[in-house]
């Protein structure tokens, strides 16, 4: 009788042991699961963190940069990732998107064709801001070097002078 009472106590223990390592993974695994869904920026405006939310409640793996001038959220929305941008004070600068060239508007898409043949096409992106100007930035490449264009409004592609990147400038939007 007291081998087989020996033997269940060990059983007990065991199962209790078990109990308590799966109750410890699985709280382990819950707050991984909600850190991962909360991603709250640290040290974001809290305005601009309320604007985006506001803006973009559907986007997923939300990244947050904040510098002087603004705050950058990059996140996922429909399987494309973006960039948006905002004052400290909660206000809309823009939205960035890459693109492909056959999202271009066609006569820029001809223009670029024609006009830039020995060239090939290494960026390409769309920026929206809240006043409803959409421009187009491409960077061309080729053996001999690269270009930037620009086009704004749906306008003609212009040559798009980069700043001097050993100028220490802030970019501004």
């Amino acid at each position: 009788m007291r081998l087989i009472n020996r033997t269940k106590n060990k059983n007990n223990i065991k199962i209790r042991k078990m109990k308590k390592i799966a109750l410890a993974l699985a709280v382990v695994l819950i707050a991984g699961i909600s850190s991962g869904f909360a991603n709250h920026p640290v040290d974001a405006s809290k305005r601009a963190v309320a604007a985006f939310h506001a803006d973009f409640h559907q986007a997923r793996d939300v990244n947050w940069k904040e510098s002087p001038k603004y705050v950058q959220v990059r996140f996922n929305l429909e399987n494309q990732v973006m960039f948006a941008y905002y004052n400290h004070d909660g206000s809309f600068i823009c939205l960035i998107r890459n693109i492909l060239t056959t999202e271009l508007p066609s006569y820029l898409r001809s223009s670029i064709k024609k006009n830039y043949k020995s060239y090939w096409v290494s960026e390409l992106f769309k920026v929206s801001n809240e006043q409803g100007t959409t421009s187009y930035f491409i960077k061309l490449e080729n053996g001999d070097g690269s270009l930037v264009l620009r086009s704004e409004n749906e306008g003609e592609w212009r040559i798009y002078n980069l700043p001097d990147p050993s100028a220490k400038r802030n970019v501004t939007f």
